[in-house]
């Protein structure tokens, strides 16, 4: 089945370069607040070319993207998309570091990439300023359950300044103010926030799927975190959303986001590496239910009203709120994830919904994701369902994986269960993975 192609060229600054069989893009079409960027990577040394060169390639990937519609695909998804991208450095990506970085797009958004680098980028210059802010620790931060959670911890922890990058649409920017002041109340440290747009300055349809955001986002604390010397990034996100494994046949791959997969999170990692950084990316959560996040959250000092009214977890968030009340549709799996969550927290859960999903009729359009959700709880699951998509990394356990799943299945069914829904285990009896811990794709 042959899909559609695109080819772009992402030029380096106003510079138009010559590409005569590629669209050129570039700087005008992303509003991505360099400024604010520029001011908070400012250190007294120089910075590194390589994470410059990483955050354009994600820029650039992600505006190709968002400019190829998925609809002229024949199958309705698979794109070939040819990229170049004007880089500082066009050595340091060679022929194996741009193949594990086709890779982790196609593990993003399983479209086929292919990428090439070119000279033309200048380093971005330093401000001149006498002061600095200085970073301790960069983490995500959209202001989520689970990042919100994550700060929340690490707020009270007395060390140096913490930086949250986020990255927002104007429709809920106020939700995330909310739960950053909500963490702020509890701060032992120095809190900074980096808020950049992923908003594309363009006057034509865009493609609704985003596969690739996920590496935007990333890219920008990566490259923060190497212009300071931090090692780390955290990427909080709860195990059942970050395995996200598919509900039906249909949802296999990237039709089930993977940002945060194990085997995402590994390809980019090895992709750091292979460009001679010590920055490692890492999901504190990945060992976690939404249900024991939100314990963590409470643990750390959120209240249930921050939980539930200052936190935005929706993967389809309502664009028509005249009353500025619902930012939570209530039918989409995030939204369902949120939902059990919350209950095996707190007891119950106040999100202000848009739909009560449970009222619906099982045929409804609102309903789909929730008839999908009951039909695979429906089924056994064991250890291998975790790789029927995506790989995991060769170094990682898939047991503790399959728990994870395992007891958010536990936190589904209270929750169907609430609603006068009991959905019938279908479990193969005991740990049907603990005799294939050897298992390794």
């Amino acid at each position: 089945m042959s899909s559609a192609s695109f080819a772009y060229h992402y030029a380096a600054g106003a510079r138009i370069s010559a590409a005569p069989t590629r669209k050129t893009i570039g700087w005008p079409l992303l509003a991505h607040a360099n400024g604010r960027l520029q001011r908070l990577a400012e250190v007294p040394e120089d910075r590194p070319d390589w994470a410059q060169d990483l955050l354009q390639i994600a820029r650039a990937a992600y505006l190709a993207d968002k400019l190829s519609l998925r609809e002229s695909a024949v199958d309705g998804w698979t794109r070939t998309i040819d990229l170049s991208v004007d880089v500082i450095s066009p050595d340091a990506w060679d022929p194996s570091t741009l193949r594990l970085l086709s890779r982790l797009l196609e593990t993003l958004s399983a479209d086929r990439w292919n990428i090439s680098v070119r000279p033309g980028a200048q380093r971005w210059p330093q401000q001149g300023r006498t002061t600095y802010t200085e970073v301790e620790e960069v983490a995500l931060f959209s202001g989520g359950l689970d990042s919100t959670a994550w700060a929340a911890e690490r707020a009270g922890v007395a060390r140096g300044p913490l930086l949250l990058v986020s990255y927002f649409e104007p429709q809920w920017s106020y939700q995330q103010d909310r739960a950053l002041a909500a963490v702020r109340s509890l701060t032992r440290r120095d809190i900074a926030q980096l808020k950049a747009s992923q908003q594309v300055r363009l006057n034509r349809r865009l493609e609704k799927s985003a596969r690739t955001r996920g590496l935007l986002y990333l890219a920008t604390a990566i490259y923060l975190a190497a212009a300071h010397g931090v090692s780390q990034v955290a990427v909080p996100e709860n195990g059942q959303l970050a395995i996200n494994p598919p509900l039906t046949p249909a949802r296999v791959a990237a039709c089930s986001t993977k940002s945060v997969h194990p085997g995402t999170l590994h390809l980019l990692n090895s992709l750091v590496r292979s460009l001679g950084s010590g920055v490692t990316v890492v999901n504190p959560y990945l060992g976690l239910t939404k249900g024991q996040v939100c314990q963590r959250a409470l643990k750390a000092g959120l209240s249930a009203t921050t939980l539930n009214h200052a936190t935005v977890s929706c993967g389809r968030p309502p664009r028509d709120r005249p009353d500025a009340k619902h930012y939570h549709c209530g039918h989409c799996y995030p939204c369902l994830v949120r939902h059990s969550g919350l209950i095996a927290a707190l007891g119950s859960d106040s999100t202000p919904y848009k739909t009560d999903v449970w009222l619906l009729d099982d045929q409804a359009d609102g309903a789909v994701d929730r008839r999908a959700l009951e039909r695979w709880l429906g089924n056994p699951f064991s250890v291998r369902d975790l790789t029927t998509d995506t790989p995991l990394p060769y170094d990682v356990d898939p047991a503790p994986l399959a728990d994870v799943v395992q007891s958010g299945r536990v936190e589904f069914r209270q929750m169907f269960a609430r609603h006068g829904r009991p959905v019938t285990p279908a479990e193969t009896p005991g740990r049907p993975w603990a005799w294939d811990r050897h298992l390794r794709v």
